[in-house]
């Protein structure tokens, strides 16, 4: 085995990787957490010092540590830096495209961006490389890629091993094709991070799969974290929806964000409080004659779980399994996994499972050499044994007659191996992670039992059904691939990456594979989730739309739509059967004008008129379903916990209402009015208003500005924060957490 050349000091590493592979470096570095940021600061570096020196660093989703733009936004975003960025090493081209200070010999491609987050950023515009996720591979051999920089986990077994942890999803397709094609080797940097959880699976190479490391104390550091965002009821109500179409037995595919905490919380009460779960979702269901949607109700607990096969995996997932709900594991064998979901066997060493396999004619009888192979590695053949012929020498050495005729030879086969569970069951496969300091914290100390079930994987494998197609088909059994989109038209086109003008606000990444292998998995489903409306700058727009200029998802792909009003299933209908279905589940205060132009248009007869039962889509209906009786209390803000202070996560329930109300004193005059009041007030009522205040460092505004905006941050948590809701703890017996860390 090849020893790579192992470095302390990231400058003597640039200098071998120059020395490799010359001065025309195409550097691949992972999405998200992966990335080994403290070489691609320093080769960045020495391309800013050397312009002979060509480089192109081809990635996604760059992560950087908040900013204040705003003296609002500093006040909230300073102590977070000082207590959970500290240690985060930003990357330094994302701040040189930021200020348009990028030089001529440095171009930085992005296939997935932080959304929202360069609108304004005419280089990232510009260099921005529009791509399925399985296809970036493909793309990086294209442009010539020749380093590849990832941040990995020591094993502590002494192996030797490393684990490519969060990023396999790319690393690993792209050696494999690189491979296939015969390419010119690629240099692969491994910058090791000991604070990484280590995971197993196919995330775990050998150490000669690099050609350099960088190890010792700077490299070990915390790594970036993305606190849960606050839920609005709009998320839940969006949430209940969807968690009425996972089937039990299923597979379930969602993202980061709060949609995907409010979707796995739901799924949580579904298990644990199931009368309330029932009482809610029926309560916003108006579509009890299932005019929009064929799919029925999903009421009851999870008997037999679901399992995940998502690209990112969200920490709700790690709350799903805790809970009981997440228990669905799948093995890599599509007879065996058939044989499992027919419920013909289950996943116990039993004489009726080499019954079973061989009458599918998985296995033989005598056994051939594979067919034991076989057993032996799914746990169901002692592994004592040694073929030879049609026989078996034991672990004395003794030939022994096995027969699968006879029950004592089905006895003596299973050996040591029967009644016991089959090794192997992942009840996890996902491409990469991102989330809070809490979920790093739990894989990190997961017990080794629990973390074999988890496989973070190649992205192709999650995404597409092309390889192993026979077999994914049995293990995604009812797949539910839950995705987020800005706008649908009524025709059901979906917007989800870009804008009108062209700019691109995040990228396609998985979504159109997801809703393509959705399309092509027997009793699959692809779900695009999206509120209703926005609120921008003071005015309320439908995300329900007419027609938009560009779209990421082709309406010859609709399926299902959900909004905060209900589930339109557009699969297979005929147009005006869409846009009659979309237009249900639209806000009502936009309908008429939706369907006036679906008239003009032909494309709904002059007469139609939205039926009474989806002409109250308010959100004052939606309010009104969660306000009875105890129902808010099951809905926390915070429902996975939070790396905010308890302050802080109640000042970004305010900010956040504050950003979207708009600039404008006139609209801004309803919140100012109430935080003057709260400001002034001694009240033990205003006690966490005062407290809020405190944390934003406004006991030392002096100035009339400052003292205007401490009255809008006290406004706005009177007016937007509801005290009937919990911040985040809500049952012990849910598998929940209260997490609000000391200031």
């Amino acid at each position: 085995m090849a020893q790579p050349g192992t470095f302390g000091a990231v400058e003597q590493c640039v200098e071998a990787v120059l020395d490799k592979v010359g001065k025309r470096i195409v550097l691949g570095l992972p999405l998200g957490i992966g990335k080994a940021n403290q070489f691609a600061n320093a080769i960045y570096a020495r391309a800013e010092q050397d312009p002979e020196i060509s480089l192109t660093i081809y990635t996604a989703l760059t992560l950087e540590r908040p900013s204040g733009g705003s003296e609002l936004q500093r006040r909230f975003v300073q102590p977070l830096l000082d207590r959970l960025y500290s240690d985060y090493q930003d990357l330094a081209y994302n701040q040189a495209r930021r200020k348009g200070l990028l030089p001529k010999n440095v171009e930085i491609c992005e296939f997935f961006m932080q959304p929202g987050s360069f609108l304004s950023t005419p280089s990232a515009q510009q260099s921005y490389v529009s791509a399925n996720y399985t296809h970036v591979p493909r793309d990086l051999l294209d442009r010539g890629v020749n380093v590849v920089a990832q941040m990995v986990s020591p094993a502590t077994d002494g192996s030797g091993d490393f684990s490519l942890s969060s990023n396999p999803d790319l690393t690993l397709p792209l050696l494999r094709l690189a491979q296939e094609r015969d390419y010119r080797h690629i240099v692969m940097v491994g910058e090791v991070n000991p604070l990484l959880p280590f995971m197993g699976g196919d995330a775990r190479v050998p150490m000669d799969l690099f050609d350099f490391l960088l190890e010792g104390e700077p490299f070990a550091r915390e790594i970036f974290p993305a606190p849960n965002p606050p839920v609005r009821l709009t998320d839940y109500a969006l949430a209940f929806h969807i968690a009425g179409i996972i089937k039990d037995g299923g597979t379930l595919q969602i993202g980061i964000g709060a949609l995907g905490d409010a979707i796995c919380h739901v799924l949580n009460l579904r298990q644990g409080n199931n009368a309330d779960y029932r009482d809610i979702l029926q309560s916003l269901n108006e579509d009890g004659e299932q005019a929009l949607c064929r799919q029925p109700l999903e009421l009851g607990v999870f008997e037999r779980g679901i399992y995940g096969a998502s690209e990112m995996v969200p920490e709700g997932f790690l709350h799903l399994r805790r809970s009981g709900v997440m228990t669905r594991e799948v093995y890599d064998d599509a007879t065996l996994q058939h044989l499992i979901n027919e419920e013909q066997v289950a996943n116990i060493a039993t004489q009726e499972l080499l019954v079973a396999l061989r009458e599918a004619g998985r296995i033989q009888c005598p056994l051939t050499e594979a067919d034991t192979d076989f057993l032996q590695r799914a746990g169901i053949v002692d592994p004592s044994y040694s073929w030879r012929g049609h026989r078996f020498l034991d672990e004395h050495g003794e030939m022994e007659e096995c027969d699968l005729h006879s029950s004592a030879g089905r006895k003596k086969l299973l050996g040591s191996c029967e009644g016991k569970k089959l090794p192997g069951g992942t009840w996890l496969h996902g491409g990469f992670y991102l989330g809070s300091t809490a979920m790093y914290k739990a894989l990190r100390e997961m017990p080794e039992s629990e973390m074999a079930g988890i496989n973070m994987t190649a992205i192709d494998y999650i995404n597409e059904l092309q390889k192993g197609r026979a077999l994914k088909i049995e293990q995604r059994q009812h797949a539910r691939f839950v995705n987020s989109a800005m706008m649908v038209t009524l025709n059901g086109a979906v917007i989800s990456d870009g804008l009108e003008d062209g700019r691109v606000v995040s990228g396609v990444g998985g979504q159109y594979n997801f809703v393509a292998q959705a399309h092509e998995l027997p009793g699959g489903r692809s779900v695009i989730a999206l509120p209703s409306t926005r609120l921008s700058g003071g005015r309320i727009r439908s995300n329900i739309v007419w027609e938009y200029p560009h779209c990421t998802i082709p309406r010859h792909l609709r399926d299902m739509v959900v909004t905060e009003y209900g589930i339109a299933d557009l699969r297979g209908k005929t147009d005006r059967d869409v846009i009659v279905a979309t237009l249900c589940i639209a806000d009502s205060r936009f309908q008429k004008e939706l369907l006036e132009q679906a008239k003009s248009a032909g494309k709904v007869e002059a007469d139609y008129e939205i039926p009474e039962a989806f002409s109250n889509n308010t959100p004052e209906r939606i309010e009104a379903v969660f306000c009875q009786g105890h129902r808010l209390q099951l809905l926390p803000y915070y429902p996975l916990g939070t790396d905010l202070t308890y302050e802080e996560a109640q000042l970004a329930i305010g900010l956040k209402a504050v950003k979207e109300e708009g600039r404008k004193i006139w609209d801004m005059w309803p919140i100012l009015r109430k935080g003057l009041v709260a400001c002034k007030s001694s009240d033990a009522e205003y006690k966490e208003v005062h407290a809020c205040l405190d944390r934003m460092a406004f006991g030392y505004s002096d100035t009339f500005e400052h003292r205007l905006e401490a009255y809008v941050v006290a406004g706005a948590l009177v007016r937007f924060l509801d005290k009937r809701r919990p911040l985040g703890e809500v049952s012990d017996a849910l598998g929940l957490r209260s997490n609000f860390p000391a200031d």
